[in-house]
This record gives structure tokens, C-alpha cells and sequence, in this order.
């Protein structure tokens, strides 16, 4: 029974890891075609980028909520730090700090119904989507953690495959 479990879980791992590899493939590749210094002209880049700059303005709200630093305070760590090492700085829980993000995105995604932005449709979907990946992450979470407890990945091994 555990070599049959072994087998499924290293199949199981294998899998993500050249999944995982195949969208790194695909964003280089989607990279190379963009470049630097070129036009870039998509519809909807513009709408993109005001969601990326909501979602950082959200997680730096949340760290600020968390942490009881200024709004400001935390801008100025991600100037010069990446997420992680602002995070690992403030001794922030990753769990807590998703948890507290995911209900200040349900309450984004509520107002936009509220303001007429989206349907209660797409309001649906959205939240079905991010349903759909918190089940993955924890299942890719308890993988790697049989993994782990079988002796079939490192540490570091599961460090590598939990960093998205």
C-alpha cells in the first residue's frame, strides 16, 4: 500500500513540476515575443494594469492592517524588498496574510456587483475560480507533505514547489 502510494504521489509531483515548467516555457517564450523596447498594443493592457496595481495597493493594505504600520511604511519596504523578505521581516503568517487577502477580495468583487462593474454572474465565477485554486493549493500543500513524511522530496525540494 505505501509503494502504491509512493508511486502516486511521485507521478502526482512529476506532474506539477513539468506543468509547472511548461507555463515557465510559455511565459518565456510570450516574453521573448514582447520584448523590451517594443510597442505593445492589446486591448485591455490598460485594464490589466489597473488590476496589478489594485492587488499590490490591496496586499499592501492588508500587511498594513496586519502589521499596524502605515500604509506608506509598507510602499517603502517593497521599493527595496520583494514580497517574501517583506513578509518574513514582519513575521507575517503566510496563511493569515491569504486568508485576510481572499476576504478583502470577496468584499472587492461584492462592490463591483454593487456598482454595476460585473454581473452577479461573473461575480459567481470568479468566486467558483478562487474556490477552485485554494482546493489545489491545499492539495498541492498535503502532496508535498506526504512527499516530505515518505522521503520522496527534501525540504528544499517542497520549498521549490510551494513558492506560487
Amino acid at each position: 500500500m505505501k509503494k502504491k502510494h509512493t508511486i502516486i504521489i511521485s507521478g502526482i509531483l512529476a506532474a506539477a513540476i513539468i506543468l509547472s515548467g511548461l507555463a515557465l516555457a510559455e511565459t518565456q517564450k510570450t516574453a521573448y515575443r514582447k520584448g523590451f523596447g517594443h510597442k505593445q498594443h492589446h486591448n485591455g493592457s490598460f485594464l490589466q494594469l489597473l488590476a496589478t496595481y489594485q492587488q499590490k495597493n490591496l496586499m499592501v493594505q492588508v500587511l498594513s492592517e496586519m502589521t499596524e504600520q502605515s500604509v506608506e511604511a509598507i510602499q517603502n519596504k517593497f521599493k527595496e524588498q520583494r514580497m517574501r523578505t517583506v513578509m518574513q521581516e514582519l513575521n507575517i503568517d503566510r496563511k493569515a496574510f491569504r486568508d485576510a487577502m481572499q476576504a478583502k477580495e470577496r468584499t472587492q468583487i461584492k462592490q463591483a456587483v454593487a456598482d454595476g462593474s460585473i454581473t452577479s454572474e461573473q461575480e459567481k465565477e470568479i468566486l467558483a475560480k478562487m474556490e477552485t485554486h485554494a482546493k489545489r493549493r491545499e492539495l498541492m500543500r498535503k502532496l508535498i507533505e506526504n512527499g516530505i513524511e515518505d522521503g520522496i522530496i527534501t525540504r528544499d525540494e517542497a520549498r521549490l514547489l510551494m513558492r506560487k
